[in-house]
């Protein structure tokens, strides 16, 4: 019992820390135009892990909202990038040599399982987070970059971002996309875990990861890291 209750407490308290986050939403204006004319999405870099698709680097010029389609073609766009094969495979790999993760055990049959296990939670995350969610809600599920400021500044913008969206006007409201959209996900995953696998604990585990890859993500997007490993190349 009491290691269950140590394997469940840093996913509650990241939990309580975003309900905390998310009860002091701001009532900032995103620079959404719903009167601009649609524009297509950014062609983002298709090769990078992180090509960018759902980043809004609009700086003081009001871009116009997404359409419906325009919501589902980013999660479109992330389940079919090369990231989602790479990513499913290195994260596979650590699974597999730590036997963390489902308890699919450790033949090369459970290598493929792990593989597909992390494919199909990539694309009901996106599935989610990006299309189906924020087209009931009337959110925009874009990531609005700062682009400046201090770094204590953008490190609480991104991590207010992950519970704190846009409506399609612009005005402040709950990220359902991520709060409700992970948690779909997360849900959906107990159909294809091992039985073994399916608890509460692994639930909020799995929800945390999946907030905790969103802020990584997110922090690479807002200090643009990959244009840093570009210019390095």
């Amino acid at each position: 019992m009491r290691s269950w209750c140590l394997r469940l407490a840093p996913s509650a308290s990241f939990l309580l820390l975003l309900i905390g986050i998310s009860a002091v939403i701001s009532h900032a204006q995103a620079h959404i135009d719903p009167a601009l004319p649609p524009a297509p999405l950014p062609r983002g870099d298709y090769w990078s892990l992180f090509p960018g698709y759902e980043v809004a680097n609009h700086g003081n010029q009001s871009v116009p909202r997404l359409t419906v389609r325009q919501k589902f073609e980013i999660a479109f766009r992330k389940t079919f990038a090369p990231a989602l094969p790479i990513d499913s495979l290195a994260i596979a790999g650590f699974d597999q040599a730590t036997n963390d993760g489902p308890a699919y055990g450790q033949e090369w049959g459970a290598f493929g399982k792990r593989v597909g296990y992390n494919a199909a939670n990539f694309t009901t995350k996106s599935l989610f987070a990006f299309g189906i969610v924020p087209a009931a809600f009337h959110q925009d599920p874009r990531y609005f970059r700062l682009g400046s400021g201090s770094m204590r500044a953008r490190m609480w913008w991104i991590l207010r971002s992950q519970v704190v969206a846009f409506s399609d006007r612009g005005a402040a409201m709950p990220n359902y996309g991520k709060l409700i959209g992970f948690a779909a996900s997360t849900a959906l995953s107990n159909a294809y875990m091992p039985a073994q696998s399916v608890s509460l604990g692994n639930n909020l585990r799995g929800y945390g990861i999946k907030f905790g890859a969103s802020v990584t993500v997110s922090a690479i997007h807002e200090f643009d890291l990959t244009r840093l490993i570009r210019r390095r190349e």
